[in-house]
């Protein structure tokens, strides 16, 4: 029953490994393309809901949206209907970086999912969503 757990956490560490090898000569390192990637694909999110979404403590995202904002691949901008929300937003730089993000996610689907059929394919993320939406459960009742 463990080894699941743990092949999941293999490829979580594994993926977050190659992704700051791959990404590190663009300037993008400790996962900060995880974030990029969320942002770009979310344009207006806030960084509660990025935080939320990614499933980190609220400082972590706040110092990599800081290191994102400082090397120009993101920008905050104020909310015209709240001015106390800062909506995070990809910058020329963050959105030029998207084609080769979705390259990474892909070329890392693909490998971890080789030898499997469409049906298995389909069967592995329909189990792995309602493992992870009873993770989220679990991880909101903790607090």
């Amino acid at each position: 029953m463990q080894n699941y757990f743990r092949s999941i956490g293999l490829i979580a560490r594994a993926n977050a490994v190659i992704g700051n090898r791959v990404f590190k000569p663009d300037d993008l390192q400790s996962n900060q393309f995880i974030y990029l990637m969320r942002i770009v694909e979310n344009p207006g999110i806030t960084q509660t809901e990025l935080a939320d979404q990614l499933h980190v403590d609220p400082s972590t995202c706040l110092r990599t949206v800081r290191k994102l904002t400082t090397n120009d691949f993101v920008e905050r901008q104020l909310d015209s209907h709240n001015k106390k929300l800062r909506l995070l937003k990809a910058t020329a730089k963050g959105q030029a970086m998207y084609p080769a993000l979705r390259k990474y996610e892909q070329s890392i689907l693909t490998a971890g999912t080789a030898g499997l059929s469409t049906g298995e394919k389909a069967l592995l993320e329909e189990l792995l969503g309602k493992v992870a939406a009873n993770i989220r459960n679990f991880q909101h009742e903790q607090k």
